[in-house]
């Protein structure tokens, strides 16, 4: 579970690996209804309508059905002491002051994607260890949302991945860019970091397997070979090696 309890908190949400409702320094443990009432209203992060959040969350029943369930979500959330949700109108939002690992993982992601200044490279561990949102539901609503972290979190990490590079920080760059490559087996981009730190390091041998392993995944999936920028970047390797290419 991708912990980002650093710091004492009113109520926070965990939607990375698995649902946690933490109130108080205290986990709280309420229906799944009312969990996915949170999630939905945390990755919404703004005001939805009373009416669509029933129609997601409930839409295979009648419009009044719907209302009637979410009414009963609404108080089973507050009788279970996590009164988090604001109404204004006819419209639904968390409170402000709930922190949601989502929203802190995203806002890091994107710093470390425009400017990876120490401070966010320092966090980025968090990254690393924060994969996928809620990895274990299969509701239909949360494939974009899960998506657009998982993509937003693969650029930073080679984003970060390059910085450190750039630094002369391999081990963190090695783990940032391995990481990528774990979410992403065939994501060229990240193999070809991968290979810059392995050369960087002077481990030749390493950058060689990682380029076979890579063309044999690529061959064996999609039928593809790797770019001109991934032969260009192992040939020196092979050639003062001695090795037949490829």
């Amino acid at each position: 579970m991708c912990d980002l309890k650093d710091r004492p908190q009113a109520a926070g949400l965990t939607l990375i690996g698995e649902f946690e409702l933490v109130m108080s320094g205290r986990q709280l443990r309420i229906p799944h209804s009312a969990e996915r009432v949170l999630t939905y209203l945390a990755l919404a992060d703004r005001p939805v309508a009373r009416t669509r959040l029933a129609g997601v969350l409930w839409g295979g029943g009648s419009d009044q059905s719907a209302a009637k369930c979410l009414r009963s979500t609404l108080w089973r959330i507050r009788h279970a002491g996590a009164n988090l949700v604001q109404a204004r109108d006819d419209r639904l939002r968390l409170r402000p002051d709930v922190t949601v690992d989502v929203t802190t993982l995203t806002d890091l992601a994107k710093r470390l994607i425009r400017q990876p200044d120490p401070g966010a490279l320092a966090r980025l561990p968090l990254l690393v260890e924060c994969a996928e949102v809620l990895p274990d539901w299969e509701d239909e609503w949360m494939v974009a949302d899960r998506e657009r972290y998982r993509l937003l979190r693969l650029e930073a990490l080679e984003r970060a991945a390059l910085a450190l590079i750039e630094r002369c920080d391999l081990g963190d760059a090695l783990v940032a860019a391995l990481a990528a490559v774990h979410a992403e087996p065939l994501r060229e981009s990240a193999r070809r970091l991968v290979m810059q730190v392995q050369m960087a390091q002077g481990n030749a041998a390493e950058a060689i397997h990682s380029y076979r392993e890579y063309r044999s995944l690529l061959r064996a999936e999609l039928g593809l070979e790797p770019s001109r920028l991934m032969d260009q970047l192992i040939r020196p390797c092979i050639a003062d090696g001695g090795m037949a290419w490829p």
